[in-house]
């Protein structure tokens, strides 16, 4: 059921895509314009920052609509980036874990952003929240968003109607559920200690610096 109305979902977003596209468009042209090529095929793909090579890597399970996850991301995540991602430490890997269909579309658009640039929107989305969350017509900013990335109207438009990149991230989901026990966000795991729910930088820190240890 959740997919069904998730692809109907999706569907009035991407018509939404098109008519935002083609709004203000002169229709009168001395010579038919040549077909722009058609959006290459997005499959689903890591977001990692850091280093590959750390001894201690750091999975944050998180929904672009949850306010904690949010939170984390403006006033926790900077300085973990600038103290242990930025230095080389840890490898951090970001997970989606959808908790509405609004969270499942800047997932997938998160996905097919350029591969260099899909943590940046992400940041973007968290920061933002407010404004798209809440917004009548959410496909409007969302949309600004990936096109600050480098798509086009069109790279947007075939990437929420992308069923098959949809749905590996609804199976990486499940696997987040049944396999590492995630039920709510944020959930983190640092090295091999689970952390759930929102953390001050100082409590953070002291998790991945235990690991640290370990790892030496």
């Amino acid at each position: 059921m959740f997919m069904m109305r998730l692809l109907r979902m999706f569907s009035l977003l991407a018509a939404g895509v098109v008519a935002l596209t083609t709004a203000g468009v002169a229709i009168a042209q001395d010579k038919p314009a040549a077909a722009a090529p058609a959006p290459a095929a997005v499959t689903y793909h890591e977001l990692i920052a850091g280093n590959p090579k750390a001894k201690v890597t750091v999975v944050e399970f998180a929904s672009l609509t949850c306010p904690h996850c949010a939170r984390f991301q403006m006033e926790v995540f900077p300085l973990i980036k600038k103290n242990y991602i930025d230095t080389g430490k840890i490898r951090y890997v970001f997970k989606d874990y959808p908790l509405d269909e609004l969270a499942m579309a800047g997932a997938v658009l998160a996905r097919c952003a350029p591969a260099d640039r899909g943590l940046k929107l992400i940041d973007l989305m968290f920061k933002n929240q407010l404004e798209w969350a809440r917004a009548e017509k959410p496909i409007v900013p969302l949309k600004g968003y990936a096109l600050l990335t480098g798509m086009s109207g069109a790279d947007v438009d075939a990437c929420l109607q992308n069923k098959d990149l949809l749905q590996a991230i609804k199976d990486e989901q499940n696997k987040a559920t049944t396999l590492y026990q995630v039920e709510a966000t944020p959930t983190f795991y640092v090295g091999d200690e689970k952390v759930a729910g929102e953390r001050t930088y100082d409590d953070f820190a002291k998790s991945i610096d235990k690991q640290l240890s370990k790892a030496k």
